[in-house]
């Protein structure tokens, strides 16, 4: 049987947010009139790190759940922590070791909201790269360097920037690891030589998180509609009912989605909401 959707979730880059973390008038406005009159809930699901996502919910105009550190963390719109998934000690030790050995600094991003401190942490057993040393110029009220393998705690997400070569070797050892627990993902980054690569737990993604939030709500999948534009959207997009790719999004997302609206920065997030009226209408 056909149910109500009653969860909206959207990723941020490439979806919900423009450049200098902005959102348009009009997508703005749909989603304020979807989540407060049409009693349908906005959540937001990145990737990125707790404090920058707020740069963005902040500027909805209402208070919304977020599930940020793709999936790892999950915050209800009172910002407080319903489930914070770290990484074990042995872990960052693992990890760790194989930067070290291929001459990498790895960081430990971390719930500084909940916890206090830094945002991140970065290994300080060898210099830092160009791309390394601007993160942490441009994030130098939030990070730290430290001794990852025996300061590092409340571990959510590691990452690195270093060149191509060399974080492929990363995540092919990473890879190989024989209990299999961890998802390693590797892309350009915009404007640099340099390619970043992070590491999450096998276990963890975005759905992962959504699932916290469904749950508390006595909700399932069947309630829920996921929007994306990036390969890890897919499990959400996948898991949920009314799985939407945007039109600027990946191939390999389009293909799996159920449908696919117009691109972020021309308010396709708009064809979304009408979607959901229109499916939530003809149910009444």
């Amino acid at each position: 049987m056909t149910q109500a959707i009653r969860l909206l979730a959207l990723d941020l880059d490439g979806t919900l947010s423009l450049d200098d973390h902005e959102i348009s008038p009009a997508t703005r406005a749909a989603l304020e009139q979807l989540h407060t009159r049409d009693d349908v809930e906005v959540v937001i699901a990145t990737g990125r790190r707790y404090r920058t996502t707020r740069y963005v919910a902040d500027k909805l105009g209402f208070d919304v759940s977020i599930v940020c550190n793709g999936g790892a963390l999950v915050k209800n719109s009172l910002q407080q922590t319903l489930q914070s998934t770290e990484f074990e000690r042995e872990h960052i030790a693992f990890l760790t070791g194989i930067a070290r050995e291929l001459g990498m600094t790895l960081s430990a991003q971390r719930d500084s909201h909940q916890h206090g401190g830094p945002d991140f942490m970065l290994d300080n057993a060898h210099p830092l790269n160009t791309q390394a040393l601007k993160y942490m110029d441009e994030n130098a009220a939030y990070a730290v360097q430290a001794d990852l393998i025996a300061e590092a705690t409340d571990t959510l997400v590691i990452g690195a920037f270093d060149m191509e070569y060399k974080l492929n070797e990363f995540r092919r050892r990473v890879d190989a690891d024989p209990l299999h627990r961890f998802n390693t993902i590797v892309i350009p980054h915009p404007d640099s030589p340099f390619h970043y690569c992070e590491v999450i737990q096998k276990h963890v993604d975005k759905w992962y998180g959504l699932k916290v939030l469904a749950e508390q709500k006595a909700i399932t999948a069947a309630n829920i509609c996921a929007a994306g534009d990036q390969l890890n959207d897919v499990p959400m997009v996948e898991a949920v009912a009314h799985g939407v790719a945007m039109g600027n999004g990946n191939p390999q997302l389009q293909a799996i989605a159920q449908f696919i609206c117009g691109d972020h920065d021309k308010d396709g997030l708009v064809e979304v909401v009408d979607y959901i009226q229109r499916h939530n209408q003809q149910l009444l």
